[in-house]
């Protein structure tokens, strides 16, 4: 496609730091989103260099001057963890107070080096969180100086997160569910008093029991995803696309956008097909059937196309995998959210090929590899196993996939 860069060195227009970067959501009860909790590390040769290492000063420059926080962030607040010597060595940190919210861990909080710092902190209106707390049993002067408190909902047991939400609003602190991993959890947390709530929740569905997938919903993505696998005329594509009144409307504003840049405006499908290609075409139909619903989270149709893009390049280096499948193999890993409908409930019903199912269902295969180490990076998981084979190509991936799914949403509306 003339719109689409497959080869991955065309997309990473940074300096080759090795600055791995990832972000997760923080949203409130309403599941808006507030914030990001940001993950960062570096590879120092093929060692992992985290926030809390003796090299994190570096870091923690090397981040601010490669990603930057409006990228990443946009406008919201970057939950951004800072270590103990980050604080003695910086003490100020070279961010506007209204652009972060600096997380400490609970040992880093009480050991006494850092009392001053932390003041000044606060003092200076910077927002501050406490994470990694022993349990509810914590130093209760602590919340003079941290508006918000952290528990990671999935190591801790009920009473004891009760217990810190509880004593978080005493205090007019704001409690922050952590590791919430699905939707229970979430409304579990909720109802315990929690007000921010971070996870991979997000990106699962809210349905949890299997039950008969709604004909309508997927109709046309199971049309689309035939597509996918074959060439397709010019007449098939448009019947699919054209039976679907408000995906053919949205789709034909989405390629008019000023993202393809065409000089002149495309009225039909037909056109569309004969501008883009047959694969252009359903690909990007495949996409606005699935992220350009009225009622489709914003944050995870950046999500979709992020993990679509990113499997897409980095799969880039191998000419055995097809980047059209690594695409919608992306976008799918998102389809249970978007659809509200369990993921194996969904892949029963569309026409992909046994690699495909086993790549959504069980990360199987090398294109399953490839969807789970973009799923680890995405949580920030840097260590896992799955990542190693392609660890120099992830930080740029992943920024380069960012920046083009957040381009992709914002110039289609």
């Amino acid at each position: 496609m003339a719109v689409e860069a497959t080869n991955a060195a065309q997309e990473f227009d940074e300096p080759d730091l090795d600055v791995l970067v990832s972000r997760q959501a923080v949203v409130d009860n309403e599941m808006r989103v507030t914030g990001y909790r940001v993950a960062y590390a570096a590879l120092d040769g093929e060692e992992i260099v985290d926030h809390a290492d003796r090299s994190a000063i570096r870091l923690f420059s090397d981040f601010l001057s490669v990603v930057g926080l409006q990228e990443l962030v946009g406008s919201t607040v970057a939950h951004l963890p800072v270590s103990q010597e980050m604080l003695v060595t910086l003490g100020i940190p070279p961010i506007r107070p209204d652009r972060v919210m600096l997380r400490l861990s609970y040992l880093t909080a009480i050991d006494p080096e850092v009392q001053t710092i932390v003041d000044g902190l606060a003092m200076r209106g910077y927002a501050l969180s406490l994470h990694s707390l022993p349990g509810p049993d914590f130093d209760p002067k602590l919340l003079e100086r941290f508006g918000t408190i952290e528990a990671d909902f999935s190591a801790w047991n009920v009473d004891d997160a009760a217990t810190v939400a509880m004593q978080a609003h005493a205090a007019c602190a704001t409690p922050l569910a952590s590791g919430v991993f699905d939707h229970r959890a979430f409304e579990l947390a909720d109802r315990l008093g929690f007000r921010l709530f971070s996870g991979p929740f997000i990106a699962t569905p809210r349905v949890t029991s299997v039950r008969q997938v709604p004909v309508d919903r997927l109709s046309t993505l199971v049309a689309l995803a035939r597509l996918q696998r074959r060439s397709a005329e010019i007449e098939e594509i448009e019947q699919v696309i054209n039976r679907d009144v408000g995906l053919s409307v949205k789709l034909l504003r989405y390629i008019n956008s000023a993202y393809f840049g065409m000089r002149h405006n495309i009225g039909s499908i037909r056109q569309a097909v004969m501008m883009l290609g047959a694969h252009g075409v359903s690909r990007w139909a495949l996409l606005v059937a699935l992220t350009g619903g009225p009622s489709a989270p914003r944050e995870l149709s950046v999500m979709a196309l992020t993990r679509a893009r990113m499997c897409e390049l980095l799969g880039a280096r191998n000419p055995d995998l097809d980047p059209e499948e690594l695409f919608m193999v992306g976008m799918l890993s998102v389809a249970d959210a978007l659809l509200d409908l369990p993921i194996d409930a969904i892949v029963g019903q569309l026409p992909v090929s046994p690699e495909v199912a086993d790549a959504l269902l069980h990360h199987g295969g090398d294109v399953g590899a490839i969807l789970d180490a973009v799923i680890c990076y995405e949580r920030g998981e840097f260590g896992a196993v799955s990542l190693v084979a392609h660890r120099h190509d992830l930080g740029a991936c992943y920024r380069a996939s960012l920046r083009w799914a957040r381009r992709t949403l914002a110039e289609s509306v």
